[in-house]
């Protein structure tokens, strides 16, 4: 037992040497790179419209579906959530089933489904994949928006920006969105007690009937599957689903300003400043420069070992963290660099 102590002091002493010694301002040389192999998946289309991409993945007897919209954000004007809204309507109940059965049948196979106002995700064992369809396909042809249902999730989203009064992060996460976009564009729009509470049955039923189109929407498929197998069944549950023309949105697109602009919004008692520095950029995602620009950020902040993290955290104590991030949108992308930083040091931070 002695001799162990002895033993396990002497590995903590080299170990504590070799820390002291570890030059943390140079990068250990990299490895070799990993060999991604992603391959081509196979593809087919419905006579709707559906576009369907099968990408085979045979280690684990699982499945996932997602189904994902291509259409334009819309301008909620003075009811802004109501998009979202619509998208939490889809699980609460179908023509067929109500929020109850589809939470019981969802729970008895193990699956998990989750929808937004851009689409629906469903993931399970391969053996249950007819069932999974045949729920999915339901929600998505067949929601039935029920005004109780509404009138939860108004409370629920209510509920959530009222504690996010306080919180410093929300209130800068508001503030960054109009200064970036302008208060008429979607991206821009903010949700408030009041704008929800405008939210009615009619809007969520209008956004889900003009957009949730067959033609507008791609279905990736993911898993233990073969085309021959799963298409079948994709036609099986989703060609009745009719297309439609939807509508194009288009906005001005925001510029960033000629000269810096200073946003500032006093918390009482907070002890720490919430720094954000933003602004637009035209980065789409099919864009070549897309993955330098993601590998420029990756030096300037996209982690711990990045030069804002290290100067502003190592070599001055500012901050526990500060990072950047760079975004590319269809419509607008934005770069944006973050930190919360002491009162006391907020402009030595921002010099």
């Amino acid at each position: 037992m002695k001799h162990s102590s002895t033993l396990l002091l002497a590995l903590i002493f080299i170990t504590s040497l070799s820390a002291q010694k570890l030059d943390r301002s140079k990068k250990p040389a990299a490895g070799p790179a990993p060999q991604i192999n992603i391959g081509t998946p196979a593809t087919f289309t419905l006579p709707n419209g559906l576009k369907v991409f099968v990408v085979e993945n045979h280690k684990l007897p699982r499945v996932a579906f997602s189904l994902s919209l291509d259409v334009d954000p819309v301008l909620e004007g003075d009811m802004a959530g109501y998009v979202d809204a619509t998208g939490q309507l889809l699980e609460r109940g179908t023509k067929n089933r109500t929020k109850q059965q589809l939470d019981e049948e969802i729970d008895f196979i193990g699956a998990s489904i989750s929808t937004s106002s851009k689409g629906v995700y469903a993931a399970s064992l391969k053996k249950h994949q007819d069932k999974l369809l045949n729920i999915m396909s339901d929600i998505i042809l067949n929601s039935d928006f029920k005004q109780e249902e509404l009138t939860k999730i108004i409370t629920q989203t209510k509920s959530g920006l009222a504690s996010s009064k306080d919180d410093p992060d929300a209130i800068a996460s508001n503030v960054k969105s109009v200064l970036l976009y302008g208060k008429k564009h979607p991206y821009g729009e903010v949700v408030t007690e009041e704008s929800i509470e405008k939210a009615t049955l009619e809007q969520c039923k209008k956004y889900y009937n003009t957009y949730f189109k067959p033609n507008v929407a791609y279905l990736a498929i993911v898993g233990d599957v073969t085309v021959a197998e799963i298409k079948p069944l994709i036609e099986k549950y989703f060609a009745n689903w009719e297309k439609a023309d939807v509508p194009v949105n288009k906005y001005k697109t925001p510029t960033a300003p000629s000269k810096t602009r200073v946003a500032f919004v006093h918390k009482e008692g907070a002890t720490q400043s919430v720094v954000n520095i933003t602004y637009p950029i035209n980065l789409k995602q099919n864009n070549p420069d897309v993955i330098k620009a993601q590998m420029m950020n990756s030096i300037l902040g996209g982690s711990a070992t990045a030069r804002l993290f290290m100067n502003l955290r190592e070599t001055y104590g500012y901050t526990y963290g500060a990072y950047s991030r760079i975004s590319a949108d269809e419509i607008v992308g934005n770069f944006n660099a973050f930190a919360k930083v002491r009162n006391e040091v907020t402009d030595s931070a921002l010099t």
